[in-house]
């Protein structure tokens, strides 16, 4: 490969080790920021859907709360819708009787402590009624809703003469045509707590749970379990300790803003949205020597003065965003394994590439060029008298090569430089390279020239010995060696070559050291 594509290859390499750690570090910013981004919002969702479920319950309870009022009152108005029409249909009586029958009945027919039944007609006048008889109502919403449907429920905020604050109030009536008359009932709800069923309240309520370890439970303002799974009628204190006085003390709060806020309200209103907000709370708790944290969920329920609460660990409540979390580090992680897998192989490639661009191809030793970029900066290192070591530079040639190569071929030819090079690279501590041809050269820290000369002896034997053609394999060696810094390494190779041209003149297959001549 020529010496431009090496040094080509060579930049190359930082470049693409800096590509691909550009791409990383791009990766993992837009994985942060994307992770950043999801994580919020499926933590939002998880907390939105743990906050449906409690409004979910509370929704459980005041619909369970009004069905059960809901029944009660459809068979006030049932009952008195049966007893208006036959008084209405009656011969015996006469009009005066009628009206005054039918206004004692409605006068006496209370319902919880302050409820009471009314008649209108489609025109919202009310016919009968225990205080405002004659009045015409027909400006409230709740009333034109039971003008415009024949059997209808609804719920309202509604002040009775005498009160500071609405409450809210629960009406059922039915349309008789013949008549004209919409019988109604209605009462005050917390009048009527009376008539909830927590036994199919309870069932209800066990079925809308959040995660695995959540469920729901009511309790009152004092802490005691009204509603729960396991252990209803205890107070909540026996199952955390003292971690329930700072939920307690926040849901007597929330009763103490919800009347406060009641206090506030000026006239009737008709809004039926839940009458309190959402609020959480958490707290540590051990279980099984294992600690974890929870946190809880809670409505105040105003009718009953229960709070409805829903408690769930914060691991279950995290685990879909833990779950993203573990995703993109496995993501991550194999996008580094990724770039340090192909790190490793363009690191290996490069050392093949650089062993097959450094290496001659037949004898594995160094080639000429990378010789001398090996050994100019060891000579250059070498340049202070104080650290100086000498060295000795050999150069070897195999005698009568070129008889050889066009006796026996290219292929022979080429076999003998492949026994030179590996006789030569069994030795360490020396550098050695094919350096042209069929000439070798080898760098060796010795500054004994009889001992280098041994060394190259023991090379120059062991390639006589080769006897596989029908004349013998020798070598003419040339050595110098150096005891002064500051000698130029083409100057050096220049003595060596003089000694090894010295050994082919004088009749081949010989050692000559440079001080020789």
């Amino acid at each position: 490969m020529p010496q431009s594509r090496f040094h080509h290859c060579k930049l190359l390499q930082p470049i693409l080790i800096l590509l691909l750690v550009g791409i990383a570090i791009t990766s993992l910013t837009f994985s942060i920021q994307s992770f950043q981004s999801v994580e919020k919002t499926i933590r939002s969702s998880s907390f939105q859907a743990f906050n449906n479920s409690i409004e979910a319950s509370y929704d459980i309870v005041d619909t369970a709360l009004n069905e059960s009022i809901k029944r009660y009152l459809r068979g006030i108005v049932t009952t008195s819708a049966k007893f208006i029409t036959q008084i209405q249909e009656s011969p015996s009586f006469t009009e005066e009787q009628k009206e005054s029958f039918i206004q004692e009945y409605i006068n006496s027919n209370r319902i919880g402590d302050t409820g009471y039944s009314y008649i209108l007609n489609s025109k919202g006048k009310l016919v009968y009624h225990p205080i405002f008889q004659g009045r015409n109502v027909s400006e409230y919403r709740h009333i034109q809703e039971q003008i415009d449907n024949n059997d209808h429920f609804v719920e309202y905020l509604w002040i009775n003469p005498g009160e500071k604050k609405p409450r809210k109030k629960l009406a059922y009536s039915i349309y008789i045509e013949e008549l004209d008359f919409i019988i109604s009932a209605s009462a005050y709800k917390d009048e009527l707590l009376h008539f909830i069923d927590k036994t199919i309240l309870k069932d209800k309520l066990n079925k809308y749970q959040y995660g695995d370890t959540g469920y729901v439970y009511v309790i009152n303002l004092t802490g005691e379990l009204i509603l729960h799974p396991s252990y209803e009628g205890q107070n909540i204190r026996s199952l955390i300790g003292e971690r329930a006085d700072g939920l307690l003390k926040k849901i007597q709060q929330s009763a103490t803003r919800y009347s406060l806020q009641m206090n506030l309200v000026n006239g009737m209103s008709e809004t039926t949205s839940h009458a309190a907000n959402v609020e959480d709370y958490s707290y540590q708790i051990t279980l099984n020597d294992s600690t974890y944290q929870k946190d809880v969920l809670y409505i105040y329920y105003p009718y009953l003065d229960w709070a409805i609460v829903s408690g769930i660990s914060r691991d279950e409540l995290n685990r879909p965003t833990n779950t993203l979390l573990y995703s993109l580090s496995g993501l991550l992680f194999s996008l580094m394994a990724i770039i340090l897998i192909l790190l490793r192989l363009l690191n290996r490639r490069h050392k093949k590439l650089a062993h097959i661009l450094n290496r001659d191809y037949l004898t594995g030793l160094f080639n000429r060029r990378t010789f001398h970029n090996m050994v100019s900066p060891l000579i250059r290192n070498q340049n202070q008298s104080s650290t100086f070591s000498p060295y000795s530079i050999i150069l070897l040639d195999i005698d009568l090569f070129k008889r050889i190569n066009d006796s026996y071929g290219h292929i022979v030819g080429d076999k003998i430089i492949t026994i030179v090079g590996k006789a030569i690279s069994q030795y360490p501590n020396i550098l050695a390279a094919r350096y042209d041809g069929e000439e070798f050269i080898i760098f060796i820290n010795e500054s004994n020239p009889k001992r280098v000369i041994q060394f190259t002896e023991k090379v120059r034997q062991q390639i006589d010995k080769y006897n596989t053609l029908n004349e013998k394999i020798t070598l003419s060696a040339g050595i110098t060696t150096i005891n002064k810094p500051n000698v130029l390494l083409d100057d050096v190779i220049e003595q060596a070559d003089k000694a090894l041209f010295h050994s082919k003149n004088t009749g081949r297959n010989k050692i000559t050291h440079y001080r020789e001549l």
